[in-house]
């Protein structure tokens, strides 16, 4: 698997504004400010980053952010399941369904799966709310009145503006790892990798920073080059 290093310091020092003609312009005037002069690759999709975290500092802070940062990596957005009926809608018959009738039934066959996968997060959040051990949502809440208005109208422009992504980080992993200390020997490091989408949640970082100044905070992230990938894959094929 071959990857692109961005940022190999941290991603919370984002590069000089000579390279804003590549910055991923976000919607919202809030996010036009906070995007300026960070440099991101245009694609027709999303790129896939893996971020390395690890904290390290007096094991009292250290325990107090682990407990704080873990969470059900749910997000209750509260959708309008009718809503979601009727984008599904008139998304196939703009796609060119056969009839009204096919129309109508996927659009309800659609939210149904939709609906049922929600549910299913949902009853598996309240059974253990601290099952994720990376949850953005549990360091940085958002707003009632942000989950109101829904993920599309509100909540990526205010992830944004707060994280530093537009989408829920995934695929996270915990461990405890050992350092070799200057002079006090081996030392704890609190390890989490997880996978974020076109950005690194570099914002989220300077607020863990902010809110825990004895510890030390380090982001290290690479993009997924999944061309790269295809082309390894299909080699093996052959």
């Amino acid at each position: 698997m071959t990857a692109r290093p961005i940022l190999p310091q941290t991603t919370a020092h984002p590069p000089s504004a000579s390279n804003a003609s590549r910055v991923g312009r976000p919607r919202g005037e809030a996010g036009a400010k906070l995007a300026a002069g960070i440099a991101v690759s245009i694609s027709e999709g999303p790129e896939f980053i893996w971020n390395r975290l690890q904290a390290s500092g007096p094991l009292e802070p250290l325990h107090d952010f682990i407990g704080a940062a873990s969470g059900p990596g749910f997000i209750d957005w509260r959708p309008e399941w009718y809503s979601v009926y009727e984008q599904i809608y008139f998304g196939a018959v703009r796609g060119g369904a056969p009839t009204r009738e096919a129309a109508e039934q996927l659009a309800r066959n659609l939210r149904d799966i939709l609906w049922r996968r929600h549910e299913v997060e949902r009853v598996r959040a309240e059974l253990d709310s601290h099952r994720v051990a990376l949850d953005l949502n549990a360091l940085i809440p958002i707003p009632r009145r942000v989950l109101r208005k829904g993920f599309v109208e509100a909540g990526q422009d205010w992830m944004w503006a707060n994280w530093g992504v537009r989408w829920p980080i995934r695929r996270v992993t915990f461990a405890i790892e050992r350092e070799r200390g200057d002079k006090n020997g081996v030392k704890p490091v609190a390890v989490f990798r997880f996978l974020s989408e076109d950005w690194s949640p570099w914002i989220a970082l300077l607020r863990m920073r902010e809110r825990w100044p004895e510890l030390r905070f380090e982001m290290k992230a690479a993009y997924l080059d999944f061309d790269s990938l295809r082309e390894e894959a299909q080699g093996r094929k052959n």
